[in-house]
């Protein structure tokens, strides 16, 4: 077996081949456009199943050569890449999984269904923390209910950490600056309609540490897939609300509306500069290594519906902490595990369907959540405000 895991040396790709080295029996390959990142981070592993090797999504001869004979390719670059790196796959003969396309590249991906079903090959898109995680969560609440009204979806966070630093990049910053100032998709009494970035602003109940959380809309493939995935329990509402700390908010509003997020070039002595490709550079220099990460996430599902009748209201949840060992916060923890487990799956024969497809029509919740919490990864849920029941070993702290 042979996974290839482009942008494997990445912030979220190398959490994704970390994982692949601790839990995976065969080939892994770490793949991207820097030859030497590629070489250095899989020779780290002084490990023989770990091989590395150059490829750019932008050069499509090159990426497919590379597939050619793998199993599984895990495109954890940024995700306007996508769809190059699907044809590629399905070029190559090999599966797809990636970590979500923010609503609108997500959309464009689920249009190659046919041509990944014809060749019986599976694309599993968003596979992720959110989307991801969620999705799976989404589909286990959905089987304790008969009719879905609504699913919400947030997130929020609780970092201990004290860095010497400036500022901290959760993850990719090209993404942040997207989901911070594209209109969110809302799906609201059975339509689908864009509201005000950051607007929806309404405080979330998480479990301890996180406890309370301001949430507010962002653009996010949940709501992409979900009225399509559940409209059959009759769902009419969905929404996801991401829960970001206040001065980190305030920060990336700064930059937005000073222009420093801009795709726009302007000129520096004579020269074109991108203002987001310069900020980008500059803040990536922020990305924490040297201090001892620990934080907490919460991820979190809310489903409201029926069943035999009565109105039910149920809650699952998803618990993740830094890992220690790797000094990994949280929130890439969760991000970069998902599609390994996915990956592996796909290349041991253990998911059924093929096509193109979001998380929650193809993985099976049980077999999933015994992997996550093999990664200290919990779910657990909540019916009723009644007391929340772990479903995977979770201790409380």
């Amino acid at each position: 077996m042979k996974i290839v895991v482009l942008g494997g040396y990445g912030e979220m790709g190398r959490i994704t081949v970390i994982d692949l080295f601790e839990t995976f029996k065969g080939t892994i390959v770490v793949a991207g456009r820097n030859e030497e990142k590629a070489k250095a981070f899989a020779e780290s592993f002084k490990h023989n199943n770990i091989e590395w090797a150059r490829a750019d999504a932008d050069e499509p001869q090159e990426l497919i050569e590379l597939l050619k004979g793998s199993d599984v390719v895990i495109n954890a670059t940024q995700y306007t890449t996508n769809l190059q790196v699907m044809e590629a796959a399905l070029s190559a003969g090999a599966n797809y999984v990636d970590l979500g396309g923010l609503f609108h590249m997500t959309k464009k991906q689920l249009k190659m269904n046919n041509s990944f079903e014809k060749k019986g090959k599976l694309a599993v898109a968003g596979c992720g923390a959110t989307p991801g995680i969620t999705n799976i969560m989404a589909a286990y609440g959905s089987g304790l209910l008969d009719t879905i009204d609504s699913i919400h979806v947030q997130f929020a966070d609780k970092d201990y950490t004290k860095y010497d630093m400036p500022f901290v990049v959760p993850y990719s910053m090209r993404t942040i600056f997207d989901e911070f100032s594209m209109e969110p998709a809302v799906f609201s009494e059975g339509k689908l309609k864009y509201v005000k970035p950051l607007s929806g602003e309404e405080e979330i109940e998480f479990p301890p540490p996180v406890d309370r959380a301001t949430c507010f809309y962002t653009l996010h493939s949940e709501v992409a897939t979900f009225p399509s995935s559940f409209k059959d329990k009759g769902i009419k509402n969905c929404s996801f609300k991401g829960g970001f700390p206040k001065e980190f908010v305030e920060k990336i509003k700064f930059l937005i509306d000073t222009g420093f997020a801009s795709t726009t070039p302007v000129k520096y002595k004579n020269i074109d500069v991108v203002p987001l490709d310069f900020t980008v550079s500059l803040l990536n220099r922020f990305i924490s290594e040297k201090d001892r990460i620990k934080d907490v996430e919460f991820l979190r599902v809310e489903l409201r519906g029926k069943r035999e009748r009565k109105t039910r209201n149920a809650v699952v949840y998803c618990e993740s902490r830094s890992n220690s060992r790797w000094n990994i916060p949280a929130g890439t923890w969760d991000t970069g595990v998902p599609p390994s487990i996915i990956a592996q799956m796909i290349a041991e024969n253990k998911i059924e369907k093929r096509g193109v497809m979001p998380p929650e029509l193809c993985i099976y919740p049980e077999l999933f959540f015994g992997e996550l919490a093999k990664r200290k990864i919990y779910i657990s849920f909540q019916e009723n405000r009644e007391s929340i029941q772990n479903l995977t070993g979770a201790k409380r702290h």
